[in-house]
């Protein structure tokens, strides 16, 4: 049974209507089709209700997981990662060659790693740490691609090191950077160049990427130069193509047609004025959630389906051969798989105020409603079918911190005790989770089948101190044991 979820007991959802794609200026309408997209769902694949009236996802009872692993406790549901990588790769099966990249940065771990291998996904880097991962997991070398603003040395290096491994180059000192670490190695670098293409879409303004003053990619007016340089470098730069990416959480399809025509248009102006014809174009990723019932993101079949056909109708109306098209989802793919399950405990009802239930996690586990106002949407996990109460809630962290809100004007009935679920938090909770106030980042399970097998450990107090040193004056002067 798929469920969807107001912020009050979760009750089973219509079935889905067939997807149609928009017909637009920018965007060519498509055929109708029926594929179930993630993305548009606030609740995992596999999110029903047994006869204990507590949520299971993946077959597993929450309730009974908290209980098992503690709480708080992220929880993905590997049967929507599949679905979300089935659909998107569905969409682009008419298109002649294509590469969906999964986005490392939404949360990356071995676990992760084997999955979307396993599904046929790339994967797509920004720091050493990631790659450090990707090796680990003995991820072929030839489906990653390395991103980043501020690249070191080092960090190229090793990415030359593991082989075939993409550089999207961001600016035009790294270019010198990679050419000269290539010639070092030995090696020819494969590279894509990110460009700004001066797209601004329907997101936050702290996770917009493609606008033109972005710290991201270089301005339109370089391409030319930069292109003429690379082929003064010879033999250690290879360039692959060119790469754009809008931001995170766009609900819409507008702006990556529009990212197609300009990247067309800069693709044709190098094919005439340089004689090449450059072969992969990368427009990243950034589709958006569905957090709550106000949301209402593009599916990621239509998505793909999208962007393949304005891809081939703007390579096409100029002449150009279709290029391998490259996508990066990260947040479509495993934002939904997602559940984070937290124990009540306080509640505070103030006079002519707000009521307040407090958590056991909150903000060191999940920052993004204090970094930027993020919504989510929750329910009672213990008890999905309970009564509505009169008056909403404020689901609170624990942490020392005014702005540590979960949810707002949640209608939930609640008691010390109680299992929590708060939805939507497969991606950028695990990867931007802290230590604040000193406390260990929480376990994370993968769920599949009535199985739940931890892909993360629980950190512990001795964790929190592996990194610590006193200096010997400090013991010698007794502050410290």
């Amino acid at each position: 049974m798929l469920l969807t979820s107001p912020v009050t007991p979760c009750v089973a959802a219509p079935v889905s209507p067939p997807i149609v794609l928009r017909s637009s200026a920018s965007c060519p309408a498509g055929a109708v089709i029926f594929v179930e997209s993630p993305n548009v769902n606030i609740m995992p694949f596999t999110a029903n209700v047994n006869d204990r009236d507590h949520l299971v996802v993946g077959g597993c009872d929450t309730v009974e997981l908290a209980r098992r692993f503690g709480t708080p406790l992220w929880v993905v549901d590997e049967k929507t990662i599949e679905q979300a990588a089935r659909a998107i790769q569905s969409a682009l099966a008419g298109y002649p060659r294509w590469r969906v990249l999964y986005a490392g940065k939404a949360f990356l771990c071995l676990a992760i790693c084997h999955i979307i291998r396993r599904l046929g996904l790339g994967l797509d880097v920004v720091s050493p740490g990631e790659l450090y991962t990707a090796a680990a997991a003995e991820f072929p070398a030839d489906l990653l691609y390395m991103h980043g603003n501020n690249k070191s040395e080092s960090e190229i290096r090793d990415g030359l090191s593991y082989g075939s491994v993409k550089i999207v180059v961001d600016s035009e000192s790294e270019l010198e950077m990679v050419a000269r670490v290539a010639g070092e190695l030995g090696k020819k670098a494969r590279i894509l160049i990110r460009v700004t293409p001066g797209v601004v879409p329907d997101t936050h303004h702290y996770i917009r990427t493609g606008h033109a003053d972005s710290k991201f990619g270089l301005p339109l007016e370089h391409l030319g130069r930069v292109v003429a340089e690379i082929a003064r470098l010879g033999d250690s730069v290879e360039l692959a193509g060119l790469h754009a990416h809008i931001g995170s959480q766009s609900q819409e399809i507008e702006p990556y047609c529009e990212i197609i025509e300009i990247l067309a248009d800069c693709l044709q102006e190098i094919k005439q004025s340089q004689g090449l014809e450059l072969g992969e174009l990368d427009v990243g990723g950034g589709l958006g959630i569905a957090y709550t019932q106000a949301d209402r993101p593009v599916p990621i079949y239509e998505w793909g389906q999208a962007v393949a056909a304005q891809t081939i109708a703007s390579f096409e109306s100029r002449g150009l051969n279709l290029p391998t098209l490259v996508l990066e989802p990260g947040r479509s793919i495993v934002g939904t798989a997602g559940v984070t399950l937290y124990t009540a405990g306080h509640a505070k009802d103030l006079p002519g105020g707000p009521k307040y239930l407090a958590v056991d996690g909150g903000m060191a586990d999940n920052p993004r409603p204090v970094t930027y106002q993020a919504r989510y949407t929750a329910c009672v996990a213990s008890r999905m079918h309970g009564p509505r109460p009169d008056k909403a809630i404020t689901l609170v962290g624990k942490y020392c911190e005014s702005g540590d809100i979960i949810v707002k004007d949640a209608y939930l009935t609640a008691t010390a005790g109680d299992v929590i679920a708060v939805f939507g938090t497969g991606a950028y909770n695990y990867s931007m989770a802290s230590n604040y106030n000193r406390t260990g980042r929480p376990a994370c399970v993968l769920v599949s089948d009535g199985q739940a097998e931890v892909i993360v450990e629980r950190e512990s107090y001795a964790d929190l101190l592996r990194q610590d040193r006193v200096p010997s004056r400090l013991r010698e002067q007794g502050s410290c044991v």
